[in-house]
């Protein structure tokens, strides 16, 4: 939620002085299930931990097995070969160790804020040469999710400007691999930032009514489900319908 504090700060200071905030939602594949362990080992080397540390984690990711559950039916055991366990709090940091140097690398050309395998980059659009400059940032990030092994979502990857008079005639293009071909990021009007939904005046008037259906939901579920409730809860209940 700091995050999202200090980004809107931040924007909504650019946009005083007239312009836009294109911003790249990026999305890495299966990103916790790939990330090649012989690559992160060697990371873990290069940020100097110590040789009992880097073998423990070694251990802790080393001789995985799963097996696939349908009905009452398991399938054979296989090993995992590659990827960190989701779930815990050593995974997330290994992942977070994995990707550091992401930060780095595009910091040149835009501004990178990451949460977990979600990372997004947006840069102050005034000119061309604005647009430019965060299609290079676009650009290294597909030549890193390359060289890393963490393929990109293209799919789940877009564009969404913000701003009082939003100008759509600034392109921005990403490498489709699997089609052999370059594609336009799709733009989007509107986008879920960290469980909140932004519009492109950076207005949350969508998310209001997605949490107030929500919370109806939750509490229809609690009524079909509960025969006996008690006098304040069903006054509650009754008082917001």
């Amino acid at each position: 939620m700091l995050q999202l504090l200090q980004m809107t700060d931040k924007w909504t200071e650019y946009l005083e002085s007239g312009g836009q905030i294109d911003t790249i939602y990026s999305h890495f594949e299966k990103a916790f299930d790939k990330v090649p362990r012989r690559r992160l080992i060697s990371r873990l080397h290069t940020y100097g931990l110590h040789d009992t540390i880097v073998n423990w984690i070694r251990d802790f990711l080393a001789a995985r097995k799963y097996r696939v559950k349908v009905n009452i039916s398991y399938s054979g055991w296989n090993d995992v070969s590659s990827g960190i366990p989701q779930g815990s709090v050593l995974g997330l940091l290994l992942f977070l160790i994995y990707i550091n140097d992401l930060i780095d690398c595009c910091g040149a050309y835009s501004e990178v804020y990451v949460f977990a395998d979600d990372a997004k980059f947006y840069r102050h659009i005034l000119s061309v040469d604005d647009n430019k400059t965060l299609q290079y940032a676009l650009d290294t990030l597909q030549d890193w999710s390359q060289k890393w092994l963490l393929k990109l979502n293209i799919e789940k990857c877009q564009v969404v400007s913000f701003g009082r008079r939003v100008d759509t005639s600034y392109n921005y293009t990403i490498c489709d691999c699997t089609n052999n071909c370059v594609a336009s990021l799709e733009r989007g009007s509107h986008v879920l930032d960290l469980v909140v939904c932004f519009d492109e005046k950076l207005s949350i008037k969508e998310h209001i009514p997605a949490k107030i259906n929500q919370a109806y939901m939750m509490l229809g579920i609690i009524k079909h489900n509960f025969r006996y409730l008690t006098i304040p809860i069903t006054n509650i209940y009754s008082s917001i319908q």
